[in-house]
């Protein structure tokens, strides 16, 4: 494993990694004691400095791993100035970032902070684009955590799909006569004529229906009524 200077942020990463190292080669560590040994000759700068005076002072600390791995997060996962886990997850939001960024940023602070998952959805969804929260509306807590997520993404790169496609262009308008127009009254409207809203436009790719006419079964790039 790679040594540890103090940095907080890589706190629980070093950690995880000696943690690791010890459960692969556990006949290298056959007391408790050798496994503090072990992890404080990882350690360098200020933090080498800490365990040494815990070592000096010979205390019941040093004999027990997890009482000592315990103390170490106490002293150097935490520092002023940054947030905790929870204050983290309540200021997450998507931004500019790709829908699969930020679920990997939500997901690795959503490991670590003890929450249920109706909270955590919550927070997910309150963290998406506008865009985004505003088309998964459609589905509410119920669906769970992991498979909201997935949706989300799937109608992200959907959309982003469709913003890259160029515009089909609009079939003109053909003008009928008043008495043509009362004769055809029974025929349906051309929805395909018709603009729609980011709404409803949201709500077929959604639902997998089709863009121009909005009946399922098809895409717009083959859609029989154009």
């Amino acid at each position: 494993p790679a040594t540890f200077s103090g940095e907080p942020s890589e706190c629980r990463g070093f950690l995880m990694q000696v943690n690791l190292y010890i459960e692969m080669q556990p006949q290298r560590f056959p007391t408790e004691r050798s496994k503090v040994a072990f992890f404080i000759s990882l350690l360098s700068g200020k933090a080498r400095a800490w365990a040494q005076s815990l070592w000096d002072a010979a205390g019941p600390v040093v004999n027990a791993y997890e009482p000592f791995t315990a103390h170490f997060l106490d002293v150097f996962s935490a520092a002023p100035g940054v947030l905790s886990t929870a204050d983290q997850l309540l200021s997450l939001r998507q931004g500019d970032d790709t829908i699969s960024d930020y679920s990997l940023r939500f997901r690795t602070l959503a490991a670590s902070s003890g929450w249920n998952e109706s909270a955590l959805l919550g927070v997910y969804r309150q963290g998406l684009s506008p865009e985004i929260r505003q088309a998964m509306a459609v589905y509410d807590d119920k669906v769970g955590l992991e498979n909201f997520i997935q949706k989300s993404i799937g109608l992200s790169q959907r959309l982003a799909a469709c913003s890259s496609t160029p515009p089909q262009p609009t079939p003109p308008l053909l003008t009928t006569p008043p008495g043509a127009q009362a004769a055809a009254g029974a025929e349906p409207m051309q929805l395909g004529s018709q603009r729609l809203s980011r709404r409803e436009r949201n709500s077929r790719l959604v639902t997998g229906k089709c863009l121009y006419c909005g009946k399922p079964g098809h895409s717009i790039s083959k859609c029989p009524t154009r």
